[in-house]
């Protein structure tokens, strides 16, 4: 299994600066309020579908404490910064589907990221026997829309209103 505790890896952006991975730990609550001071609302409003001037002592242990089977958090860091974050978390009622939600501070899109860290949630989806990637958003997150219509699989879109669902099976391509 590639994406493991011991799991780091690099990602070059456009301009030459290189982004580091490695997985979500305790300890990265401070990573992660600055991250969210550092992201614009409409960054903020994409991804959590709501306005968010901080996070709750709850949703940082949340955010911060993944179990690697379930629950699994990729940061990006730019000399110790954050800048972008995937994760994706197993549903209790369908074990072979999972939740995923990415974010990428404002500076740093554009550059690929956001597409990387899908393609690195999908491989460790696949490593955990997760067939169906699943997701919602606004309708209006044409970035989004663009980094799962370009995914090599098959994907189910449900429009309702303002906001749109997905469900991305990995195991089928186009």
């Amino acid at each position: 299994m590639r994406i493991n505790e011991d799991f780091r890896d690099t990602y070059n952006l456009l301009d030459g600066r290189k982004v580091e991975l490695r997985l979500v730990r305790p300890g990265d609550e401070d990573a992660f309020i600055e991250g969210l001071i550092r992201c614009s609302d409409r960054t903020i409003y994409n991804r959590f579908m709501g306005t968010k001037p901080r996070f709750s002592a709850a949703e940082l242990h949340y955010l911060t404490h993944c179990d690697i089977n379930d629950h699994v958090g990729i940061i990006g860091l730019l000399e110790e910064e954050l800048v972008a974050v995937g994760r994706a978390v197993r549903y209790k009622h369908r074990p072979d589907a999972a939740d995923f939600g990415i974010i990428v501070r404002d500076e740093f899109q554009k550059h690929g990221l956001g597409k990387y860290l899908l393609e690195l949630l999908v491989e460790a989806l696949r490593e955990r026997d997760i067939r169906f990637l699943c997701g919602e958003m606004f309708a209006t997150n044409a970035a989004m829309f663009r980094i799962v219509d370009d995914f090599p699989f098959l994907t189910d879109w449900i429009l309702d209103g303002s906001t749109a669902s997905f469900e991305v099976d990995l195991s089928s391509r186009k």
